[in-house]
């Protein structure tokens, strides 16, 4: 990690098939590289825990070594319109870095595209005047959760429960921790297994609302997804 104007960066370099597994690029001065594998296991309908888990197999609690995933690409597809929502629930919530392909935070339609080359339709103009409002309200929400808490990059991952689906992920390093919930509607008991404490005072930090850690869980009224956090 170098420094330009006191501002980190870093090296992120693009290798065709590459995905979580630390390669021999990152002997060559990349931080990260562009992981291929997140679109396809998506699409391919694998569970978000089997991904999760793999991912934070290989990146918890290494800052020094990252990935970048991603839902559209132009040098694949754009991931399928209808199922945005949900996707970037996953992707926003998935272990190592992430990033975001213009017009997926608001429905960009595909455009025209020869026999020849159909990647052409991934690079459409931005649909300026036809935004999906709710969608794009939704990745805001989930990027700002994402923006506070590394733990959801490199933090160790546990499974708490399979319906609702809900996992803890808690950073040794920093202490920073969360408990994600997705799946969840209506007025539902979550778990938080050891990532709050008895009596603690939590935030889903998607719909604003506080609740109390107890019996190991919290009561909450869910809208799809829940972002637990301490209470700031």
């Amino acid at each position: 990690q170098d420094k330009i104007d006191d501002e980190p960066f870093w090296m992120v370099g693009e290798y065709w098939g590459q995905g979580t597994d630390r390669s021999a690029l990152y002997d060559k001065g990349f931080d990260a590289l562009i992981n291929f594998d997140f679109q396809q296991r998506l699409l391919d309908g694998n569970g978000l825990d089997l991904i999760y888990r793999d991912y934070a197999k290989s990146l918890a609690g290494k800052p020094g070594y990252n990935v970048l995933s991603y839902l559209s690409s132009h040098d694949t597809q754009l991931y399928p319109r209808e199922k945005l929502r949900d996707a970037a629930t996953a992707l926003m919530l998935a272990p190592g870095g992430v990033q975001i392909f213009y017009g997926d935070e608001i429905a960009r339609k595909p455009g025209p595209a020869t026999g020849g080359d159909p990647q052409q339709a991934t690079r459409s103009d931005m649909n300026w005047g036809s935004v999906d409002t709710a969608l794009l309200e939704h990745w805001r929400k989930l990027g700002q959760f994402r923006l506070h808490h590394v733990a959801l990059a490199r933090g160790v991952h546990a499974k708490l429960s399979g319906s609702p689906y809900v996992f803890s992920r808690v950073d040794a390093g920093s202490g920073d921790r969360v408990v994600a919930a997705v799946g969840a509607k209506g007025e539902v008991m979550i778990p938080v297994g050891d990532a709050f404490a008895e009596g603690a005072s939590v935030v889903d930090a998607y719909t604003g609302r506080e609740a109390v850690v107890t019996a190991g869980k919290v009561k909450v009224n869910a809208e799809g997804v829940v972002l637990i956090e301490a209470k700031r």
